[in-house]
C-alpha cells in the first residue's frame, strides 16, 4: 500500500461494456461512403449511385494506405527510419477521464493520505529530536 494511492481502495468502478467487433466501414474515411438507408428494390439508379460511392471511398483508401506503404518502404531502402505507424495506437499515457464523484472521491483519498503522511513525518522528527536531546 503506497502513501499516495492512485484509485480508493473501497469502490469499485463500473463495468465497462465489451466493444463491439470493428465493421470496416466504422473506419473515419469510409464513414462518410457508408450508406445511411438502405435504398428500395425498385430504385436502381439510387442503388448504382450508393455502390459507386462505396467503391471510389474503398478505392480511396486503398490507394492512400499503398501510397504510404511504398513511402515507407522507399526511406528503408534509402536507408532512413520510417515514420511509426499511429492510426492505430491509442495514447494510454493520458489520464482516464473520470466522472465528478470519481474525481471528488481520488482528491478525497489524496489529500487523506497527505495527511497521514504529513503527521508520521512529524512523528519521526519528534523521535529524532526526543533521541538527539536525551543525549543517546
Amino acid at each position: 500500500m503506497s502513501l499516495f494511492p492512485r484509485k480508493p481502495q473501497n469502490r469499485r468502478r463500473r463495468s465497462r461494456s465489451a466493444k463491439k467487433s470493428m465493421d470496416a466501414w466504422d473506419l473515419p474515411e469510409l464513414r462518410k461512403a457508408k450508406p445511411k438507408t438502405r435504398a428500395k428494390s425498385g430504385d436502381l439508379v439510387g442503388q448504382v449511385y450508393q455502390l459507386n460511392a462505396q467503391i471510389g471511398a474503398l478505392e480511396n483508401f486503398l490507394a492512400k494506405k499503398n501510397a504510404a506503404k511504398s513511402y515507407s518502404e522507399q526511406l528503408k531502402r534509402e536507408g532512413m527510419i520510417p515514420p511509426p505507424d499511429r492510426h492505430g495506437v491509442r495514447r494510454s499515457s493520458k489520464k482516464p477521464v473520470l466522472s465528478h464523484a470519481e474525481r471528488r472521491r481520488y482528491h478525497a483519498e489524496r489529500s487523506r493520505a497527505g495527511v497521514h503522511f504529513f503527521v508520521l513525518f512529524c512523528l519521526a522528527c519528534a523521535l529524532v529530536w526526543w533521541l538527539i536531546e536525551s543525549g543517546v
